[in-house]
């Protein structure tokens, strides 16, 4: 019974094992194994998250790109757009100068400077854009609060029902304070 716990064993033809070595090899050769498996874990996590950040990068790229482009047609578009007010405001101006000679003049400033800031918005880049108007803003608060005063008041009477057409309507007869059976119900 003593060879049972004595950790040797004889197999008969005279060779002594010894079975805690054999586990101590075992263990050592899955421990070497798993290690080799962590590491080719841990290269291929490595790869896989350089090429997350090669991806991540490139559509960042692409999309600032894209976001750039889209501004620069905005910006195109504003600049044409302001060209077309400007021209619209001569055309204003050459129709008026008949009837209101000095309203046409004042007119055709207007157009004049509408017609350079679209000229000078369609060669700037957005931020230059936004670095005139910060600079315009600060050296002319009075106009631009005047300006955004004025859009609001004709933003709330567009709001309220429309545009007065320079008559007033008579809302016809009040009521004597009966109801009629239409108003009843």
């Amino acid at each position: 019974m003593d060879d049972e716990h004595s950790g040797s064993t004889n197999s008969g033809s005279g060779f002594v094992t010894s079975a805690p070595v054999d586990v101590a090899e075992e263990k050592a050769g899955r421990g070497a194994q798993a290690g080799a498996a962590l590491s080719k874990v841990g290269e291929a996590a490595q790869r896989a998250g350089s090429h997350v950040k090669e991806t991540a990068t490139s559509l960042a790229t692409e999309a600032g790109e894209e976001a750039k482009g889209f501004i620069d047609q905005q910006v195109a578009s504003g600049a044409d757009f302001l060209g077309y007010v400007g021209h619209s405001a001569r055309v204003a101006a050459d129709t008026l100068h008949p009837d209101a000679p000095q309203l046409a003049g004042f007119v055709r400033g207007v157009a004049t400077s509408v017609s350079d800031l679209s000229d000078t918005v369609r060669g700037q880049s957005p931020e230059a854009l936004l670095e005139t108007a910060s600079d315009y803003v600060r050296n002319n608060p009075a106009l631009v609060f005047s300006a955004a005063a004025a859009c609001g008041f004709t933003l709330a009477r567009l709001l309220q029902g429309g545009v007065w057409n320079g008559s007033r309507s008579n809302p016809g007869p009040r009521s004597s304070g009966t109801l009629s059976q239409s108003n009843a119900i």
